[in-house]
């Protein structure tokens, strides 16, 4: 593990010696937190070479795998690398996401998400960061924390746009967890957004008010999805969708 640390020390020597400011919070052993508002690059447009950005790749998942807590060295050098705003795919963020969402609590998580939310810089990786995050969350069948990245991206003039996907797992993940009025809220804002679950996860859906006796209203808003998903469908019959969707909510008992 010293080599390890021996590595990462001469990567950081080496992509900021010339183009970063030395002194740059991001290199310090401070807190993920200290980060936020507060990293700044001299020329506006930093970058990192490919030689860099394959020394982030062999040292991320070592930091993460290690059997000492060499987490915070993980996120300090992967928030450092999205600062940088390189392809997203260039970089091994899923086994860095997998290793904060294994953490008790969401102070890790959250603290990136700030960090990524203070630098317009990244905000290229905003939405497709806390978007792994909620997949992972659900994942590790973590319903909590993953509505709390959810609503974190909702959050006025939040830089993040929550996708197709992400409405899609919260749906199918809810309903396999049996929290089913929580996956109508979120069905409810994936429809308010002019976003339609596919004929699999409508089946899910359905299946899921089927299992608490709620019989009628299954078939009601399976109805008007289907017609909501016709080709062609008029504004009315996302309008009716959205009132039988709200409805549904609102009159919701355990």
């Amino acid at each position: 593990m010293m080599k390890l640390l021996e590595h990462y020390n001469h990567l950081k020597a080496l992509t900021f010696q010339s183009r970063f400011i030395t002194n740059s919070p991001v290199l310090q052993r401070s807190t993920v937190p200290a980060l936020a508002a507060t990293v700044t690059f001299p020329d506006g447009k930093p970058t990192l070479t490919d030689e860099e950005i394959t020394k982030i790749n062999l040292l991320i998942p070592r930091l993460c795998l290690s059997n000492t807590n060499h987490l915070p060295t993980a996120i300090q050098l992967m928030t450092t690398a999205l600062l940088t705003n390189p392809p997203l795919q260039s970089l091994s963020l899923s086994i860095f996401i997998h290793s904060l969402t294994s953490e008790p609590d969401m102070a890790k998580p959250m603290s990136l998400l700030t960090v990524l939310r203070h630098n317009p810089s990244a905000h290229a990786h905003l939405s497709p960061t806390a978007s792994m995050l909620v997949s992972s969350y659900m994942r590790r069948k973590r319903p909590k924390e993953a509505l709390k990245v959810y609503h974190w991206m909702l959050r006025p003039g939040s830089a993040c746009k929550v996708g197709k996907d992400v409405y899609g797992v919260l749906v199918y993940g809810f309903c396999n967890l049996g929290l089913v009025l929580d996956s109508l809220k979120v069905l409810r804002d994936m429809v308010d957004e002019g976003l339609l679950p596919g004929n699999g996860l409508r089946r899910i859906v359905k299946r899921s008010l089927l299992w608490e006796a709620r019989v009628c209203d299954a078939v009601e808003l399976d109805t008007a999805l289907s017609a909501c998903c016709t080709e062609g469908a008029a504004g009315e019959f996302y309008t009716k969708l959205l009132n039988l969707l709200d409805s549904l909510i609102r009159n919701w008992r355990e």
